[in-house]
């Protein structure tokens, strides 16, 4: 049973990596002025954003939110394993992805593009805006704080990606959002 032997050779090396990486956040990551940083990274948009946003379109809005994190964090996972990226600094050690990033930063900021510019022109300017001050402005800034390290990857790679998240995600949901519209319309 080679399969099973392999296997268990996989789970042995992953138990390793688990404690050298719980090893590595208590003595290097833990309390530095980079986890603080993403621990307010983490939290204080919250407040910005429950101030800023349209609790009208609130539903609509949230579940905008959710797809985009939904999207960032598996295009996280993927760069990470593949070892185009990964970050020095986390606020916990077991999920060493970049949360504050993928749970607060980018769904907040691509929802409050999509209340504030509904028009797909004005959304798809601003999005391309957003898209390069996150590739060229806020990917080098986590480069040079040490917390985010490019191993392959290009920041110019992303900037197509942010703006294909924001689009795609937004073509999806007006898609969902018109559905119960032509109900009523169709009087399904």
């Amino acid at each position: 049973m080679e399969i099973i032997t392999s296997f268990y050779k996989v789970l042995d090396v992953q138990d390793i990596s688990i404690q050298l990486q719980i090893q590595h956040w208590l003595k290097y990551e833990i309390f530095t002025y980079q986890f603080w940083l993403l621990i307010s990274m983490l939290i204080l948009p919250w407040f910005l954003w429950w101030k800023l946003v349209d609790k009208k379109r609130f539903l609509e809005i949230i579940i905008y939110g959710l797809l985009i994190s939904t999207v960032v964090i598996l295009f996280d996972e993927v760069g990470c394993q593949l070892n185009q990226w990964e970050y020095a600094y986390d606020i916990e050690p077991l999920f060493p992805r970049m949360i504050p990033m993928n749970y607060t930063i980018l769904p907040i900021i691509y929802m409050l593009l999509y209340q504030y510019f509904a028009q797909w022109r004005s959304f798809i300017i601003a999005n391309i805006v957003v898209s390069a001050i996150f590739s060229f402005i806020g990917e080098p800034l986590l480069v040079m704080s040490g917390i985010y390290v490019t191993l392959e990857w290009q920041h110019i790679y992303s900037f197509p990606i942010y703006i294909l998240i924001g689009v795609l995600l937004k073509l999806i949901l007006n898609c969902i959002m018109s559905i119960p519209q032509r109900a009523r319309r169709d009087g399904s």
